[in-house]
């Protein structure tokens, strides 16, 4: 038996390999290919902005005074350490402009306070304005609590789903939107970046099995559909992908033919299902797989069970598709319902079509995840000869 868990060991050891490998190989290439492409971009005031914007720490509040010439808002001058940049470890003199009674805006600096600051003037006593406070320090820890919680809770499974975390931020960051960014087909890439992380994620977390793979094929399934179903909605509501500030900001960078805004709008749906898919489709070829290893099981018995599993998931699923939609816009259905639109007239808006579309297709691709990865499962698991129950078989002296 030990003989047999050290070979099993070793071969999921070298099947992590492969994986990484692959996983790694994929990232470098992929960002040296998006690289190698020109990019004919238009740099915007925004865009200009940021980059003489620098990264300081307070170390000395020089006077807090009242604004002669706006009566809402105190003037702050302190100095700040240069934390980032060429310029790192000068201290520089910065002023802040804060309003006393706005609570949407930034609170008055304090020492030791990590900030960004912006560079007003190349002369002057005041050549730095404070832009905005330094959060990165936060959500870094905050990561870094959540991948420890993952650990420890998880062992060598979390582990895995750590890497399967990190690799398909890397994928859309790292490889995808540098190929966006140059005028790459917005569908090809969307295609090859989801098969990447279905197939990377499943690999990591599930190992190379019929499980993984039911699961995988399940997923890709429901993806597929949810692009298809989408494209033909996009075509029957002649949407336009133009539907807000943002896009009219893209248009301004890329130019007028060389964004396709109906692309952005099929990632962003795309993509958006792909998360709720993989969730059902290894919920259902896992559970599917511990069925068929605890009893002797026909096709049809794993279909049907899956099917029963699929039933009790969807209902939760689908609720938190709905939700987590409307929380992200919850600011634009608002700014609508301030407005007193009509309802009907308030549902016509393409920003809100947009977000209905991608709620809707993500409920639907995930409902068709679930028969779909169950016939998989259940045609892959009973290709060969069904597991019966492990029974334990006492030895002769145990017997009375």
């Amino acid at each position: 038996m030990m003989q047999i868990n050290r070979k099993a060991g070793r071969k999921n050891a070298g099947n992590y390999f492969w994986i990484l490998l692959f996983a790694a190989a994929f990232l470098i290439v992929g960002h040296r290919v998006a690289s190698s492409r020109p990019m004919d971009l238009t740099v915007t005031d925004y865009e200009s902005q940021l980059e003489n914007q620098v990264f300081a720490t307070v170390v000395k509040i020089d006077s807090v005074q009242p604004n002669p010439t706006d009566g809402a808002t105190n003037i702050v001058r302190f100095h700040a350490v240069i934390t980032a940049g060429e310029q790192k470890g000068a201290s520089v003199p910065a002023t802040q402009y804060v309003y006393k009674n706005n609570n949407a805006m930034p609170v008055m600096v304090k020492v030791d306070d990590r900030v960004v600051l912006g560079k007003l003037s190349a002369d002057g006593a005041a050549d730095w304005a404070f832009e905005n406070y330094d959060r990165i320090g936060q959500i870094a820890i905050l990561v870094s609590v959540f991948a420890a919680s993952v650990l420890a809770l998880g062992g060598w499974k979390g582990l895995s789903t750590v890497l399967s975390l990190a690799f398909t931020c890397l994928a859309l960051f790292y490889v995808y939107l540098p190929f966006l960014l140059t005028g790459a087909n917005i569908y090809a890439a969307t295609a090859v970046v989801c098969v990447s992380i279905i197939g990377v994620s499943f690999a990591l977390t599930g190992g190379l099995n019929r499980k993984s793979f039911a699961a995988a094929v399940g997923c890709t399934g429901g993806v597929v559909f949810s692009g298809v179903l989408y494209r033909f909605m996009e075509t029957a509501m002649k949407l336009t992908g133009s539907y807000n500030d943002e896009t009219s900001r893209l248009i301004q960078i890329f130019g007028q033919n060389r964004l396709n805004l109906k692309g952005v709008v099929f990632a962003m749906v795309t993509i958006g299902a792909l998360g709720s898919v993989m969730d059902v489709a290894m919920s259902i070829a896992s559970s599917l797989d511990e069925i068929r290893r605890e009893k002797t099981v026909t096709k049809q018995g794993l279909l049907r069970s899956g099917l029963r599993i699929g039933r009790d998931i969807m209902g939760t699923m689908a609720n938190t598709l709905i939700l987590a939609y409307i929380g992200s816009s919850l600011v634009m259905v608002l700014i609508y319902g301030a407005s007193r639109y009509p309802l009907f007239q308030l549902l016509n808006q393409e920003e809100i079509v947009i977000e209905l579309l991608q709620s809707l297709i993500g409920s639907l691709g995930m409902l068709f995840t679930i028969p779909f990865t169950a016939a998989v499962a259940a045609i892959l698991f009973t290709r060969t000869e069904a597991v019966h129950p492990v029974r334990t078989v006492r030895p002769a002296q145990w017997k009375k």
